[in-house]
C-alpha cells in the first residue's frame, strides 16, 4: 500500500511533465511567433508545480516510509529488485529536487524560455550580441545551479550529473583524451583527401517526398504511428509524452537529402526507446530512460552504425530511388562512399561520424570555462572559432554557423552535451553486442529486416528503465565497463583498415 501510495504520487507529477512537454512541444511547432511571452508564462507556472509536487511534504513523507532519506536504506527489505530501485531513484530526485528552491526553477524557466526567442532571431540575423546578454544570465543561473546541487571535485560534476548520474568531469576528460588523438588525426585524414563524389545527394529534392519517405524509414524500424506521430520543426526532437504518446519532428532541406535521413534514423531511435519503456510503470522511474547518454546511444545507433552501414542501404537504396528517380543513375558502391565522406564541417547536426564527437567536444571545453568562470560571454565567438581552426581546420565566417547554431545553451542545458559523445561511446558498444549476437547482421539488415535490433534494444535496455545506472546497464548488456575502444575499432575498420 505504501509503494501505491508514492506510485499514485509520481504518476500524477509525471502527468503534469507531460503538459509542460506538449507546451514545448507545441511551441517549436505550431505556436504562433505572437504567444511567446505567454508561453514563457504558461511554462513558468507548470515548472514550479512541477517542482512543488516533487518536494512536497506529502511526497516527502510517502517516501520517507519506503526509504531512508539520508542512508538510502530500504526500509521494507520484502520489496523486490525492481521497486528497490524505483526507490533509490525517487530518493536520488528528491535530494536533487530540494536543493533547488522554487523561486529558482521558476527563474530559470522564464529566463531561458524568452532567451529561446530572442537565440532564434540572434541566429536569423547572425547577431551574437543579441542572445549574448540572454547567455550571461543563463550561465550566471547555471553557475548558482552548481552550487545549490554541491560538489565536492568540480562545479561541473552536479550539472553533468543531471543527465548522466554517476559520471563526473574526471571521467569525461580521460574519455575525451584517449578519443580526440584518433579523431584529429582521421579529421587531417581526410581534410587532406579528395572527397568521393556526394554532389547526388545535394538535388534539389521535394520537401514532402521526404517527408514520406522518412515516414517509411520509421516504419522498417519498427514505429507504431498510432502512438507516435512526425511534424517538422526547425531543430529536430524527440518529446516522449508518453509510452502510448511519442512526438517526433525533423527538418528537411531541398538542397541535402542526408539532412533529412539523417534527422529521422536520429531521431527515430530516440522515439523508440519512448515508446519501450515500461508503460505499466507509469508514474515510477522504472518508466524513465536511464540517462540522456543512453537516449543518445539509440539515435547514434541507428543513425550512424545502421544507417550509415552499407548493409543498410543494400535494402534502402532501391526504395529511395524509386522516390526520387533523379538518383536512379546512382550505384550503391558510389552511394556509399559519397555519404559515408569524411570532410570538416561547421554544422554539428550535419557533421560526419569521424567529426562529429571532435564538435562535442569542443562545446564541453567551453563549458567547463564558462561554469568557472574562465571564460566571459563576450568572447566565445573568438574562442568557438579558435577550437573550430584547431580540432577541424576550419574557421566559421558567421556566428549562425559558429557559436550561435546550438539551441542548448539557450535552453540552460549546461552539463547536456557531453552525453553527446557519450551516446555514440555507448553506441560503440552497443554496436559491438549486437556484431556479436548476431554474426548474421549484414544479412538480415540488407533484407529490409531491421526489427531484431528493435528487439536486442528492447530486451537490454528499454524494459529495464532506471532500474540500472548508464555503467551498470552497459556492464550488464556488453560485460564491459564504459570504454571508448569498440567506437574507436569502427571508426579503424570503417575509414582506415577499408581504405
Amino acid at each position: 500500500m505504501d509503494y501505491q501510495n508514492i506510485l499514485t504520487l509520481g504518476k500524477e507529477t509525471r502527468v503534469l511533465s507531460s503538459i509542460q512537454q506538449l507546451l514545448e512541444w507545441d511551441q517549436e511547432t505550431y505556436m504562433p511567433k505572437g504567444g511567446s511571452d505567454f508561453r514563457s508564462e504558461q511554462l513558468e507556472l507548470i515548472s514550479s508545480k512541477i517542482h512543488r509536487e516533487k518536494t512536497s511534504e506529502p511526497f516527502k513523507i510517502a517516501l520517507s516510509k519506503l526509504i531512508d532519506l539520508e542512508s538510502g536504506e530500504i526500509k521494507n527489505p520484502s520489496l523486490d529488485d525492481r521497486k528497490k530501485a524505483a526507490l533509490r531513484e525517487w530518493r536520488r530526485d528528491f535530494l536533487q529536487n530540494i536543493k533547488l528552491p522554487n523561486d529558482f526553477v521558476k527563474e530559470c524557466a522564464k529566463t531561458t524560455s524568452q532567451a529561446v526567442h530572442i537565440w532564434i532571431k540572434a541566429r536569423n540575423e547572425n547577431n551574437f550580441s543579441l542572445f549574448a546578454p540572454h547567455l550571461e544570465k543563463i550561465i550566471a543561473l547555471m553557475r548558482k545551479k552548481a552550487d545549490l546541487l554541491g560538489f565536492e571535485a568540480h562545479p561541473y560534476d552536479p550539472l553533468i550529473d543531471l543527465y548522466e548520474p554517476g559520471i563526473t568531469t574526471e571521467n569525461l576528460i580521460s574519455l575525451f583524451s584517449t578519443l580526440k588523438p584518433l579523431l584529429k588525426e582521421l579529421a587531417i585524414k581526410y581534410a587532406n583527401e579528395p572527397n568521393p563524389n556526394h554532389s547526388f545527394i545535394q538535388g534539389n529534392f521535394n520537401e514532402k517526398d521526404q517527408l514520406e519517405f522518412n515516414h517509411f524509414i520509421l516504419e522498417k524500424m519498427g514505429m507504431d504511428f498510432s502512438f507516435s506521430r512526425l511534424d517538422h520543426s526547425a531543430h529536430p526532437f524527440c518529446l516522449g509524452i508518453h509510452p502510448h504518446d511519442v512526438r517526433i519532428t525533423t527538418t528537411t532541406s531541398t538542397s541535402d537529402l542526408m539532412v533529412s535521413l539523417g534527422a529521422i534514423l536520429h531521431e527515430g531511435g530516440h522515439a523508440l526507446y519512448e515508446l519501450g519503456l515500461p508503460v505499466e510503470e507509469l508514474g515510477s522511474p522504472l518508466s524513465e530512460y536511464t540517462s540522456i547518454g543512453i537516449h543518445e546511444s539509440q539515435s547514434r545507433l541507428w543513425e550512424t552504425f545502421i544507417g550509415l552501414s552499407f548493409p543498410f542501404w543494400q535494402f534502402a537504396l532501391p526504395h529511395l530511388q524509386k522516390k526520387f528517380p533523379e538518383l536512379g543513375g546512382i550505384t550503391l558502391p558510389t552511394f556509399y562512399k559519397g555519404i559515408n565522406h569524411v570532410h570538416p564541417s561547421f554544422i554539428r547536426i550535419h557533421a560526419d561520424e569521424v567529426t562529429y564527437v571532435l564538435h562535442i567536444i569542443l562545446r564541453f571545453e567551453i563549458e567547463l570555462e564558462f561554469i568557472t568562470g574562465k571564460l566571459s560571454v563576450y568572447d566565445l565567438p573568438d574562442l568557438w572559432n579558435a577550437k573550430m581552426k584547431e580540432y577541424l581546420g576550419i574557421v566559421p565566417q558567421t556566428d549562425s554557423e559558429g557559436c550561435l547554431q546550438d539551441i542548448h545553451w539557450a535552453t540552460g542545458l549546461f552539463g547536456y552535451f557531453p552525453t553527446y559523445a557519450l551516446g555514440t561511446i555507448y553506441a560503440g558498444q552497443i554496436f559491438d553486442s549486437i556484431h556479436h549476437t548476431f554474426p548474421n547482421w549484414k544479412e538480415r539488415i540488407a533484407a529490409g529486416d531491421p526489427l531484431f535490433i528493435k528487439q536486442f534494444l528492447f530486451e537490454n535496455i528499454y524494459r529495464f528503465g532506471r532500474q540500472y545506472s548508464p555503467a551498470e546497464l552497459i556492464k550488464k548488456m556488453s560485460g564491459q565497463d564504459i570504454s571508448p575502444i569498440p567506437y574507436m575499432n569502427y571508426l579503424k575498420e570503417k575509414f582506415i583498415s577499408s581504405n
